[in-house]
Parts: structure tokens; C-alpha cells; sequence
């Protein structure tokens, strides 16, 4: 009988190998996981629509400004889901955790998470933890080792909080971004820390403004909220919030070829032909083909509607006189030259409080060169 010692030689160490991977505990050879999360769209998209006044009907212009931004329909008493956040600090890239698995010290260990949201665990490979909670990540990181090792009683802590911000921002004295850990925080105790000061009466602050989380803003006034006339008003701050404080609360803008641009008073009812009036169209270098009324949707992301008007024949101001401003409109009456209208939203985003309400790198990133996708 032939004796092949080569297989015999293989056979004997795969057994070894075996018994060697059997007695820590793993049940099948390791595999890397693939991530689950998909990156965002990028942070300067902004999108625009574009719509003709002119081609509008009244009943249309009527249901437009009935659709004005009233604040307080948007108050935080009205939303559970905002006052009755339960806080959890969620993990995300750049925080460390410790990992201690009962029977075996294969997996015992600090990890800190890679910018695409995974930990990189012996024998098993990357695991994504991105977004979740500690006790999210106990069941998710349980359930995947449970493919490799028999004995799955694991406990995980955070031992470094680098991820979870949020920010206040606008009319205060202090730009703060708050870093989130364990301990809840309350929208007064994040006020404290940007220095707030209700009593100080300078006009350079604002008690007003919004909370912007989860693609939605919501109204706040922190002086409401301090003097605890409801205490849904104090919520838990969470992960990614935006606290804006607007300086000028009901202002509308107006920039171009008029005679009296800056800052007017939308609480004035001004209709966009009274405010045209009040300003002083130069009818010389103005392009009266493209009125232009810039106005934030909050109700989408990076979203900006635009309404033009043509007033070269004066009965378009019966149409301008029917469609009413709002807070933060921002006026624009360009110059005769043409100018794309990409360019004309980049020149002003700088100059107005557009995507103010944004976290500091939205803004930067807006503020910085957009890219301006335009619809009609």
C-alpha cells in the first residue's frame, strides 16, 4: 500500500488548526462584514424651484400665502416626539469603546470607530455600529458573534465621547458646539454654556430662533422656555441639533437695483409690489424680466423656493400686490445684464441668513460654493 505522507501532513495540521480555532470558542472561520450604511448627498447640494407669479392663478397666490410660516403653529408643546426624547448618546466615528466577551479574551479590547462607522474585530472582521445606541450596539455586536463564538455574554462601554455634537448657533454671544456624552442635557443648560443672557437688552441678540433636528425646524423662544411657562419647552438636546437664534426675527431682505436696500419689517404685511415701492425700483439698471423673492423651505433640506415676477407691464403688480412676504424672504432685483441664476444664489448666500439655521459645516459647505440644481 502506498502511503502519501504530503496528505497525511495537511490532514494532521488542519486538525491542529481546528482545534486550536474550537478551543477559543469560534464555531466557523472569520469573514468581513459589509457596511450597511450608504454616504449622504453632498453636504453643498442646494436644490432650487423656480416659480412664475405671473403664471399663477389667485386661487393659487391665495393658497401660497396661506401657507405663510406661522410660528406658532410650529411650537415644541405640539411635538412628542421632540418633548419626549428620551436621551441616548449614539455612537458614531472617532469614539472609543471597550469590549469585554465572558469565556475568552479573543475579543477583549479597546476599539475606536473608523470614519465609515465599523469596528474591526479579531476573527470576525468589520462590524458597523454607526448610529446606534450602547445598548443597540450590545444587541447587534451579540447577534454577529453569536455566527463565530458559543459563549456571547458581552459588555461594551464607552470610554471616549467624540462623535455625538450638537450646536448653538445666530444672534448669541457665544457659537458653542456642545459635546454630547452620557449625561443628558437640556436645551437651558446649552443655553447657559453659549453664555446666554436674557437680561442683557443688547440688540445684537435674539431670544428666538429654531431647532433644527431630523430634517425638520421647530420654533423655540428661550426666553419662554426660562421663565418655565411650560416645561415641555426644555427638552433634551440630541444628537446633530442645530439651535439657531435669529437677531431680527420678522425681518424680510432686499438687495439689487433699488434705492433703499436692507432689512424691513414683515410683521407690516408688505405684498411684494409694496415693498418694490417702499424700496425704489432703479428703473434704469433694473431687470424688471425677473423679480425675484427668495425664500427658505423648511420643510425640506438645503431647499430654497424661488418666486419671479415680470413687472415690465404695470398691471404684474396687481399680481405682486396679491402675493404677501414673509419672514426671512429675501428680495433680489438684479441688473439688466443677465446673469445665470446659479450665480446670483451663490453671490447672496454670504449675505443673507439662507441655511444660517444649518450645523456650522452645512453652512460652510453652502456658504462656501454650492452646487445650485435649479427647477422650473
Amino acid at each position: 500500500m502506498i502511503i502519501n505522507f504530503r496528505f497525511i501532513f495537511f490532514l494532521t495540521l488542519s486538525f491542529l488548526l481546528t482545534g486550536c480555532l474550537l478551543s477559543t470558542g469560534i464555531d466557523k472561520s472569520p469573514k468581513n462584514k459589509e457596511s450597511k450604511f450608504k454616504q449622504g448627498k453632498p453636504l453643498s447640494e442646494i436644490n432650487v424651484k423656480i416659480v412664475d407669479l405671473n403664471k399663477l392663478t389667485l386661487k393659487e397666490i391665495d393658497r401660497l400665502n396661506n401657507k405663510r410660516l406661522n410660528k406658532n403653529q410650529l411650537k415644541i408643546i405640539d411635538y412628542p416626539e421632540i418633548y419626549n426624547y428620551d436621551y441616548k448618546y449614539i455612537l458614531g466615528p472617532a469614539d472609543t469603546i471597550n469590549l469585554d466577551l465572558t469565556d475568552t479574551d479573543d475579543l477583549d479590547s479597546s476599539y475606536k470607530i473608523g470614519s465609515d462607522g465599523t469596528i474591526d474585530l479579531p476573527f470576525i472582521g468589520k462590524l458597523n455600529i454607526n448610529n446606534l445606541s450602547i445598548v443597540e450596539a450590545e444587541k447587534h455586536l451579540t447577534t454577529e458573534i453569536k455566527s463565530f463564538y458559543k459563549y456571547t455574554d458581552l459588555q461594551i462601554e464607552i470610554t471616549e465621547y467624540n462623535s455625538s455634537k450638537a450646536f448653538f448657533t445666530g444672534a448669541i454671544r457665544e457659537q458653542k458646539t456642545i459635546q454630547l456624552d452620557q449625561k443628558p442635557i437640556r436645551i437651558i443648560e446649552a443655553a447657559i454654556q453659549a453664555n446666554f443672557n436674557p437680561n442683557s437688552g443688547s440688540k445684537l441678540y435674539g431670544t428666538k430662533g429654531f431647532l433644527r433636528r431630523d430634517g425638520k425646524a421647530y420654533s423655540i423662544d428661550l426666553m419662554q422656555i426660562i421663565q418655565d411657562k411650560n416645561k415641555k419647552e426644555n427638552f433634551f438636546i440630541k444628537k446633530d441639533d442645530v439651535i439657531f437664534i435669529e437677531r431680527n426675527s420678522d425681518t424680510i431682505h432686499i438687495f439689487g437695483e433699488i434705492s433703499k436696500p436692507g432689512i424691513y419689517f414683515e410683521n407690516l404685511n408688505y405684498s411684494l409690489t409694496e415693498l418694490l415701492s417702499s424700496s425704489g425700483v432703479n428703473k434704469l439698471t433694473a431687470n424688471a424680466k425677473n423679480i425675484f423673492v427668495i425664500r427658505e423651505n423648511f420643510e425640506k433640506n438645503l431647499h430654497l423656493d424661488v418666486f419671479k415676477l415680470d413687472i415690465r407691464n404695470p398691471t404684474n403688480l396687481i399680481i405682486g400686490k396679491k402675493f404677501l412676504l414673509q419672514t426671512n424672504d429675501v428680495v433680489y432685483v438684479p441688473a439688466a445684464r443677465i446673469v445665470k441664476f446659479n450665480r446670483i444664489i451663490s453671490l447672496l448666500l454670504p449675505q443673507t441668513d439662507l441655511f444660517n439655521s444649518y450645523n456650522p459645516i452645512i453652512q460652510d459647505g453652502v456658504k462656501g460654493g454650492a452646487n445650485v440644481n435649479v427647477t422650473e
